[in-house]
């Protein structure tokens, strides 16, 4: 029972940190993964998949009721290919592949606590309160599914995301700033009713999974920046038919990013991680590759008084 949204990996750092409104962001990802547990958070013990990911996702800040939000759009074009052992059941071959989109989101953000609507000179101007908090939301829809192969990339289902990003501001100077990111979330699963035909079922269901993660990164120079990353997960489990299959993940994962602002207008980073300790045989390491393209319309702004 194997589908992979490209969900399970977290944002990465500064990725939960409130932006100037009226601003405009593209964030193309490059994530090479192998693991034994899907990037959707489906853990299958015998797997060994290798996953080819393109996360694309366009974002617009904007101002609403004087508080800072965002909208996201999401596509993840990408592959997968992958082996399991030779006793897992009702497989009709070892090595397995597939292409197309795992799942994409839709997603909103809208600061609760410290996070007013500034535009890109008032929050350069800004002193950041050392507390900030919002409220996010993502809808997962499913991507590319056909019940008759044994391998995926998408879920044939929705996931509910629902979180409370913390911002926590650690520096004095402004010019070499340190945020710790604290995102604790939910993911609530609907039932997938067209099962893979190997499962001999009709209807599988994923437990809901929490997670906390975690980024602590501080601004070296003007323009680099390095981040240690920490994303713990609890739940999960699949039933099939009702028949829990003992997947239930208790894992710890950690990693390190570093970052270069290039010019105003583009960032690089790049991510390593794996899982540090885990239940159930849970393996995974991943490298990351992300650009940051953001533009604002600074014509159109007047310095305030």
């Amino acid at each position: 029972m194997i589908s992979l949204p490209a969900l399970g990996q977290g944002d990465g750092p500064r990725n939960l940190l409130w932006s100037p409104k009226n601003t405009f962001a593209f964030l193309p990802k490059w994530m090479s993964m192998n693991q034994n547990i899907t990037p959707g958070n489906v853990l299958v013990k015998d797997a060994d998949l290798h996953i080819d990911a393109f996360p694309l996702t366009l974002v617009y800040n904007f101002g609403l009721a004087g508080r800072y939000a965002q909208v996201m759009l999401n596509a993840v074009p990408g592959s997968v290919s992958g082996s399991l052992a030779a006793n897992q059941p009702g497989l009709p071959a070892p090595h397995l592949s597939s292409s197309g989109f795992a799942d994409g989101f839709i997603g909103f953000k809208i600061g609760l606590v410290n996070q007013p609507a500034l535009n890109v000179i008032e929050y350069s101007q800004y002193e950041k309160k050392t507390f900030s908090m919002m409220f996010y939301g993502r809808l997962w829809y499913s991507g590319s599914y056909d019940s008759t192969k044994p391998l995926n990339l998408g879920s044939n289902r929705l996931t509910f995301e629902l979180g409370f990003p913390i911002d926590l501001w650690l520096s004095n100077d402004p010019k070499r700033p340190t945020w710790l990111e604290i995102y604790p979330s939910i993911h609530m699963y609907t039932a997938n009713n067209d099962p893979l035909f190997i499962s001999m079922a009709n209807k599988s269901q994923q437990h809901a999974l929490y997670s906390v993660e975690n980024h602590l990164s501080h601004n070296f120079t003007d323009k680099f920046w390095a981040s240690a990353d920490l994303r713990y997960q609890y739940g999960g489990d699949v039933e099939v038919d009702g028949i829990d299959q003992d997947n239930k993940q208790n894992i710890l994962g950690g990693g390190v990013t570093a970052g270069y602002q290039v010019m105003k207008m583009l960032g690089l980073n790049a991510s390593y991680g794996g899982i540090i300790a885990g239940d159930n045989g849970a393996q995974s390491n991943m490298i990351r590759i992300t650009a940051v393209i953001s533009y604002a319309n600074l014509k159109k702004l007047q310095k305030p008084e």
